[in-house]
């Protein structure tokens, strides 16, 4: 007796056994493979467009962070005046923005400085602010200007 294949698994049958041969996919299953497919691609394509978006607002961040402390630094060493309501950055950061607010606390001539650095990225605006207590330097001594004490009035000896 000779015995035929029936299935491509290859389970073999009987010759005068009827077998039915399933050849290709069903139109059904077509449409549905290319929806799950079509539905994959449009969720990765919206993840890579939120990392984007993620990754951009780092880099913001960094950026800004960088302004805020080198303006803190200036308005600290007193190259900028704590009466200096804010302004614009010039060469590579041009187009991001700064202003600053300097708020008296308890001690006399310490101050809560905020600057807050701003840019506008595709029609929303980006704000970090920065904050540091600051003595005003204006009335802080310079090291050039303190003199050595007496050591006779003070009872030192040298």
């Amino acid at each position: 007796m000779r015995l035929r294949r029936s299935q491509p698994s290859g389970g073999l049958c009987p010759p005068h056994a009827k077998v039915q041969i399933r050849s290709g996919l069903t139109i059904i299953e077509v449409i549905l493979s290319l929806a799950i497919l079509t539905m994959s691609i449009v969720a990765i394509g919206y993840l890579v467009n939120m990392g984007a978006d993620r990754q951009l607002d780092s880099q913001n961040a960094s950026t800004a962070a960088r302004l805020g402390s080198a303006k803190l630094a200036e308005v600290e060493s007193g190259v900028t005046s704590l009466d200096t309501p804010g302004g614009e950055f010039d060469n590579s950061d041009a187009g991001w923005q700064w202003t600053m607010t300097a708020e008296p606390q308890g001690p006399t001539n310490l101050y809560l400085v905020t600057v807050t650095v701003s840019r506008n990225f595709k029609g929303r605006m980006f704000e970090f602010p920065v904050s540091q207590m600051v003595f005003d330097p204006s009335v802080k001594g310079a090291a050039g200007e303190v003199t050595r004490p007496d050591s006779t009035a003070t009872g030192g000896n040298q």
